[in-house]
């Protein structure tokens, strides 16, 4: 039976995007993106990674020739990320350690590490760039994102307190406390200190963002339009304007609009996991199974370690048909995020309305019914899964009361052969034999 609810937003998280989707017959239970799942990117161009570790300081912590060979490792890091990731954030921490001084590249080997989805090694990566540079505003904003993920919000607070009373004109630090304010749920502080930014620099982007984020949270959405249409002003190709003006239009109800501001971030930044984790997902909700996959997949591959990513690619797997690969996705969020239900509802779903390859209707349904008592169990409420699994186990019974007829059929069969072939009659061709009732068909039942 298909159905289409309506797709609802997550709360709204500082600077990250949040977005559930829908995918092929039924809704899916909400994937968002937690504050901060992706990490701004290293320069894609070369000659503007050169460039901003020159200006880092090549050569003032090391000698000439240390800052000569530190440079040639950056370089080689550079043309080497797009083929092998892993090596290059191998030679960026190999420039770092020849040229302190280099903090670009202790960042661009973070950024590379989570990409690959070591999150234990970008951390470490963060922390040596900060503790050569403490000021440093996108180290600084990668490791706040990364200690939000993992549900250290009050340690990333205290950190950045401490930065901030060490760097009080850095609105960069100060839009980073403001994301950890909204990602804890303090709308009010969150809202107050985008404010005391903005009277620092009224045309500070970031805290237009936030501000109109702390908006949405208090459900002032026309208010949140507003901030969101003077930012987009400032900078109309900032992603991060976009996205978030996706949320305000799909909470104002303008489902187009919020479809075509999502469209705009993915297309501003390439490297913006949220960006096409949410785009993604409005065009799961569409149907849009192709561009779906397309958007993220990308995504997985920038964020390999985001779970809302990999279940909103599953999703988009799903309503594609292509069973194998959306398990794959729901089992891999399950482990990048255990606590969390969702994917287990999904994974209920996918094998309650799904053709598994090799697997016997009856056993499809009971593994639907198992993975809605996962969901349960792992504290999904969700109010449609006891009418879902309703469904599943009144499936599966009459599955088994469809098998049971079909063996007694063949019993029949068999004992009227028996019984022939003792009373020397000729048994009735194969072809004379009622055929078997196609798997799952359900006429009949009473």
């Amino acid at each position: 039976m298909a159905r289409r609810l309506p797709v609802h937003p997550a709360a709204a998280l500082a600077a990250a995007l949040a977005l559930g989707a829908c995918a092929a017959r039924r809704p899916d239970a909400v994937a968002p993106v937690r504050a901060g799942e992706a990490a701004p990117a290293m320069e894609a161009d070369p000659a503007r990674a050169t460039v901003a570790a020159q200006s880092a300081g090549l050569g003032l912590a090391a000698g000439p020739e240390a800052a000569r060979d530190a440079r040639g490792v950056f370089e080689e890091a550079v043309r080497t990320a797009p083929q092998d990731p892993e090596r290059a954030a191998a030679l960026f921490e190999r420039a770092f350690q020849k040229d302190p001084a280099l903090t670009v590249a202790a960042f661009n080997a973070g950024v590379l590490w989570e990409r690959q989805g070591d999150v234990t090694r970008a951390r470490d990566a963060y922390l040596r760039a900060l503790a050569v540079s403490p000021g440093d505003e996108a180290a600084s904003l990668n490791l706040t994102r990364l200690r939000l993920r993992a549900g250290r919000a009050e340690e990333a607070e205290t950190d950045l307190r401490a930065r901030i009373a060490a760097h009080p004109s850095s609105a960069g630090l100060r839009n980073q406390l403001v994301e950890v304010l909204l990602a804890t749920g303090r709308t009010s502080p969150a809202e107050q200190e985008a404010r005391r930014i903005l009277k620092m620099d009224e045309r500070n982007v970031g805290a237009m963002v936030n501000l109109a984020t702390a908006y949405h949270q208090a459900g002032r959405n026309e208010l949140a339009r507003v901030v969101l249409e003077n930012a987009r002003q400032i900078a109309p190709r900032d992603a991060s304007v976009w996205g978030r003006l996706g949320f305000v239009e799909l909470a104002l109800g303008e489902r187009d609009r919020a479809l075509e501001a999502f469209r705009q971030a993915a297309a501003l930044r390439a490297d913006y996991p949220e960006a096409h984790v949410n785009y993604g997902a409005m065009l799961v909700e569409a149907e849009d199974w192709p561009g779906a996959v397309r958007e993220l997949e990308l995504a997985v591959r920038l964020a390999p370690a985001s779970a809302a990513a990999r279940t909103n690619l599953g999703n988009a797997y799903r309503g594609a048909r292509r069973f194998e690969p959306a398990q794959k996705e729901y089992e891999r969020a399950l482990l990048l995020a255990p606590a969390n239900p969702d994917p287990w509802f999904n994974l209920a779903l996918l094998y309650l309305d799904g053709e598994a390859p090799g697997v016997a209707a009856a056993d499809r349904l009971e593994r639907s019914l198992s993975y809605f008592d996962k969901y349960a169990a792992a504290g999904g409420t969700d109010p449609r899964a006891a009418q879902y699994r309703k469904e599943a186990a009144a499936a599966l019974e009459r599955e088994r009361r469809r098998l049971a007829r079909d063996e007694k059929d063949r019993l029949r069969r068999e004992a009227d052969a028996r019984r022939k072939g003792a009373a020397g009659e000729t048994p009735a061709p194969a072809s004379a034999a009622r055929p078997a009732a196609t798997p799952g068909a359900t006429g009949g039942d009473k």
